[in-house]
């Protein structure tokens, strides 16, 4: 029988254990059977000894980043023979390490959960990016926690959508409470016939085209982008699109979706263009699944910006 590998990241003080305990408590995770607790930084909040006689919990701790090993985890293994393991990962040694370990025989990864304290966020996401994103690239669910009024929610979402776009964000209040989802204040009318993406917008357009592509589908969208040619796209296909900063400044994709045309197409890759195109919501082989794809209506020269990258901001 496996042996199921849940992991809570973020960074310290962000609510790893709370949130560790929370989910101890739910009857989700009391399937029977010992669960270890393996934690990996000393937090604001500690493991009773009545918390851990009440869920059937034992402690261990993992005080430097290289005592995580192959060799210790199956020592752990050995002596405490858990159906469950739950590890409080320190977020500052980077998520990579523990998801490409050789886990003991048994052992799988079967959930990635982040939290992130709303008090300090902003903070972190303007001075230490990169710090910041890296141990929510991988998270399945991510909990924003402590939020005041004035949390720039759709900010956060657009730039973790960027790099970890599977992942469902939550946002709670100081008390706890969930707040709700409401439909992003976008920066263009998407509501429109035509939707016009001024430059810096694209990031976002971008981004909402690929969670909500039922906004746009069948309507004509017009945008500054750079050509990106190659044979695998197939015949008459091209992608215009955008480099985005992602996370940081050594972090830059080029971004955007398949674009079939019918006549020629006096662009190579890298050129600048102003595209006007139809939106539709299609499977494509490259995508594996239905996704947006793009049909040229107009195309034209253009000049490159002053900022050729755009960010989600």
């Amino acid at each position: 029988m496996a042996v199921e590998l849940y992991i809570f990241t973020g960074l310290l003080e962000s609510g790893k254990t709370s949130m560790l305990k929370d989910a101890l408590k739910s009857p989700d995770f009391r399937d029977g059977g010992p669960t270890l607790i393996i934690s990996c930084e000393e937090g604001e909040e500690e493991y009773s000894e009545e918390f851990l006689a009440e869920t059937d919990a034992a402690l261990v701790r993992l005080e430097e980043e290289s005592e995580l090993t192959t060799e210790r985890l199956m020592a752990f293994d050995a002596a405490h023979q858990p159906r469950q393991v739950m590890m409080e990962y320190n977020g500052t040694w980077g998520v990579d390490k523990i998801l490409d370990l050789a886990l003991p025989r048994g052992w799988q990864v079967y959930g990635v959960y982040a939290t992130v304290n709303g008090e300090t966020a902003e903070l972190y996401l303007a001075n230490m990016r990169t710090m910041f994103m890296e141990p929510l690239f991988p998270a399945g669910l991510i909990i924003f926690n402590r939020c005041g009024d004035d949390l720039d929610r759709k900010k956060f979402r657009r730039n973790i959508k960027a790099v970890n776009s599977r992942a469902q964000i939550v946002f709670e209040r100081p008390d706890g409470t969930q707040i709700e989802e409401t439909e992003e204040d976008l920066p263009f009318d998407w509501k429109a016939d035509k939707v016009e993406i001024e430059d810096m917008d694209y990031g976002i357009w971008y981004i909402d085209a690929m969670e909500h592509p039922e906004h746009y589908e069948g309507k004509t969208i017009r945008f500054l982008a750079q050509v990106y040619r190659a044979p695998h796209l197939g015949r008459k296909a091209f992608v215009p699109g955008r480099f985005v900063m992602t996370c940081c400044a050594n972090d830059i994709q080029f971004l955007g979706f398949i674009c079939h045309y019918d006549s020629v197409l006096p662009y190579k890759t890298r050129d600048w263009v102003h595209v006007e195109v139809e939106f539709g919501v299609e499977y494509h082989r490259l995508y594996g699944e239905e996704g947006p794809v793009l049909h040229l209506k107009k195309i034209e020269g253009a000049a490159k910006p002053i900022d050729d990258v755009v960010s989600f901001n």
